[in-house]
């Protein structure tokens, strides 16, 4: 009896898996830094123009690249182990192939995530969104900024505009934004918009 052929195939399922976990503790490994070294450099060659004040990857594009990148490994980790114990049937291939590829999904969409400001006023693409959105600073209805208090002490929140046809978005007031704060709140007020402050 010639069992050499299952003998080899069975090595290389062995292979794959071994391949497919290290993968997966890898991808667990690095969603922690893998964003900011992908994400930004991408974003920046890919969507962003010249003369723009501030561009920038909102803070839960960040966390949704980290979490699908997660996912991908639980998802891979979770198919090697139902496929090992012999659980693999149509609905495990099921669950395991739309979990990864809404993972995959994800993952492709964060690259598509970002907000930037410029003189031509402001953009922004959000997560779910193949669309860029654009707002003229005459399109502006009104402008908040809002200030928490944590314990006493207050500090600038985020930066909302509310656009005439009702849509609102709004940036955290980081670093980035700080720096394009003269040059935004001068656009305001040469369109006669009002920016309201006030505590959350």
């Amino acid at each position: 009896m010639n069992t050499s052929g299952y003998t080899i195939t069975k090595k290389q399922k062995t292979d794959i898996n071994q391949i497919l976990v290290t993968t997966a503790i890898i991808l667990i490994l690095s969603a922690i830094f893998l964003p900011i070294f992908l994400l930004t450099p991408f974003q920046a060659y890919m969507y962003r123009p010249s003369g723009t004040w501030v561009f920038e990857a909102p803070k839960s594009a960040y966390l949704t690249f980290s979490f699908a990148l997660v996912a991908i490994a639980i998802f891979m980790i979770a198919g090697v182990w139902l496929n090992s114990a012999g659980k693999f049937g149509k609905l495990g291939k099921l669950i395991v192939g739309i979990g990864l590829f809404s993972s995959l999904a994800t993952l492709i969409l964060s690259f598509d995530y970002y907000h930037y400001i410029d003189k031509n006023g402001v953009y922004f693409n959000r997560l779910f969104s193949l669309e860029e959105r654009h707002y003229e600073w005459s399109e502006i209805k009104q402008a908040r900024q809002t200030v928490k208090n944590e314990m006493g002490i207050m500090s600038d929140d985020k930066l909302i505009f509310t656009f005439k046809d009702g849509t609102a978005y709004s940036y955290l007031l980081n670093d980035n934004i700080r720096k394009a704060r003269i040059a935004t709140y001068f656009e305001l007020e040469e369109h006669g918009v009002e920016l309201i402050r006030e505590t959350e």
